[in-house]
């Protein structure tokens, strides 16, 4: 018991870093960037002629949202795995609770 609290903590520490790194990159930073992104996506959308350039267009679109969403869930997935386990953790080591020293506390 004297090593399983220590180390079942520096796991907890290791898995809340990963999921605040992996979050990180979901903050948008670059709103002018994907602002003129978007613009010209739509200018793209304007320029079309005919209506099969612009099913294309849109066909394409759609499959690249679709891959989007399927990547989106397996990392969702993948998070709410980390966050299981680290609950688990926390009720071991409340479960577990007491000192790393054998050593009397005081009352203050």
């Amino acid at each position: 018991m004297k090593l399983l609290r220590p180390f079942l903590l520096f796991i907890s520490i290791l898995l809340f870093g990963w999921l605040f790194i992996s979050n990180i990159n979901l903050i948008n930073v670059a709103t002018t960037l994907n602002e003129a992104e978007i613009s010209s996506e739509i200018g793209k959308v304007n320029s079309f002629t005919s209506i099969n350039q612009l099913k294309e267009f849109t066909i394409e679109k759609i499959n690249y949202m679709e891959v989007i969403r399927n990547r989106f869930s397996e990392n969702a997935l993948i998070r709410v795995a980390v966050i299981s386990i680290l609950v688990l953790i926390q009720i071991i080591l409340y479960a577990t609770k007491g000192n790393f020293s054998h050593s009397k506390s005081l009352d203050l």
